[in-house]
């Protein structure tokens, strides 16, 4: 069985927990290789539908980035319901894992996985991994930093682009790793 590591980004309206998602982006890498793609846009009103939260200085923070990644989070692109945004991930995730385990990474231990686990919990749905099987890309970071120097590439901010580049600094991280000597 190879190794699935899934990488997530997310782009929020707040910072909470319950914060209310914009767009998900994922990039599946199995054995250092990227195997797949997703990226979905939500509606912002149907996560507030649901209780999720929105705070004033997050959408400062949102005014302030570059308008091609405002673009993709202030409804004037097309986007979907965050019910099916959650259905299509877990379908995306059950299909790019085809039964293997799978580790999911998020860039914070509070946030992605903290996050889409809330909004799974508001439509009464388990998250589609197994809680063990969360992992921290700043901790990951932390431990190979030349890893974080990697140049990025698209759009900050717009949730795939911004998963495509910690997939790759994934990669370089876990290539770094197996190559230091043993202890």
């Amino acid at each position: 069985m190879s190794r699935l590591d899934v990488v997530i980004d997310l782009e929020t309206m707040s910072t909470l927990p319950n914060a209310a998602i914009v767009s998900i982006g994922a990039v599946a890498v199995r054995d250092r290789v990227p195997v797949g793609e997703f990226y979905v846009r939500v509606q912002l009103e149907t996560a507030l539908d649901v209780g999720c939260a929105v705070d004033g200085d997050t959408m400062e923070w949102w005014m302030r980035q570059d308008v091609d990644a405002r673009q993709e989070v202030d409804g004037s692109q097309e986007a979907g319901s965050l019910y099916q945004a959650l259905t299509d991930l877990e379908a995306w995730l059950e299909e790019t894992a085809a039964g293997d385990r799978f580790l999911v990474w998020g860039k914070g231990p509070s946030f992605e996985c903290t996050i889409l686990t809330s909004a799974y919990r508001a439509f009464r749905r388990d998250a589609p991994w197994f809680f063990r099987n969360e992992r921290c890309m700043r901790t990951l970071l932390d431990l190979y930093p030349e890893a974080g120097d990697l140049p990025f590439e698209g759009i900050q901010h717009h949730a795939l682009h911004d998963a495509r580049h910690e997939a790759a600094q994934l990669i370089m991280a876990l290539t770094l790793h197996e190559s230091r000597p043993a202890a």
